[in-house]
């Protein structure tokens, strides 16, 4: 027993000189966890503060745009893309600007845009979306093979509806009467049998066959060039068929 008392004492006293001596690390090494701690809530609680901002802006863009103000639209886009590039507002509100631009005719600024867009880090759907539309724009100024280009950075599991519809209209332009009929095929395939848009491509489609080429060159006031934004919340969705 005498044994013991004295094994425990000289534990105890071991402990306490080891603490005298580590003590003050012990005590740094729990402040600083403790500030790395509260530094990380503080940066999650910042961040969502940031995209909340995004968000607000980007619904008062939208209402610009509802409302033809091309100036605001204008001011709330540029300050999205400077200041709040590393969300998905500023591509979204860079291709509502686009929709608000090309309508009033201006080309160039609205491909600018679209290019921002489609060169971005953003989400990759977002992305295909910028170049499905710069694709159509560059059908409406005549340039088809530059469409058929802008096609190639969209992947082929995206938007397979819009995608084939554009290369076709593409090609067709190109004189490619064989690719375009196949092209309109694949996005037939890939099209639901109940949209509304099946029976428009199936007569694009059958007049190519017949050997009477349907007219394919958009204008300014084609609605797949004008198009509304992908909705924020749906930018990380896969899309596989469209229609």
């Amino acid at each position: 027993m005498a044994d013991d008392i004295i094994d425990a004492h000289e534990q105890s006293e071991r402990a306490r000189q080891w603490l005298q001596q580590n003590g003050s690390s012990i005590v740094i090494g729990i402040l600083l966890g403790l500030a790395v701690l509260l530094g990380w809530q503080r940066w999650q609680q910042s961040g969502v503060s940031h995209r909340a901002e995004a968000m607000v802006k980007f619904d008062d863009l939208k209402a610009a745009v509802d409302k033809d103000d091309a100036e605001l639209a204008g001011k709330l886009v540029e300050d999205l893309r400077k200041n709040y590039a590393d969300t998905a507002h500023a591509a979204l509100g860079a291709m509502e600007l686009a929709k608000l631009q090309f309508k009033a005719g201006k080309v160039p600024e609205a491909e600018a845009q679209l290019r921002f867009v489609a060169d971005s880090g953003t989400a990759s759907l977002v992305r295909s979306v910028a170049a499905l539309r710069l694709a159509r724009l560059m059908l409406a100024r005549g340039e088809a093979q530059k469409a058929l280009d802008q096609l190639k950075s969209v992947p082929a599991e995206t938007f397979v509806v819009e995608r084939n519809q554009v290369r076709g209209d593409a090609l067709l332009a190109l004189g490619k009467i064989e690719d375009a009929h196949k092209a309109y095929n694949d996005a037939l395939a890939a099209m639901d049998v109940a949209s509304q848009a099946r029976p428009a491509l199936e007569a694009k489609r059958d007049d190519l066959a017949a050997g009477t080429a349907p007219a394919v060159v958009p204008t300014s006031e084609t609605p797949a060039v004008i198009a509304p934004a992908v909705p924020a919340a749906t930018v990380e969705a896969p899309a596989a068929k469209q229609g």
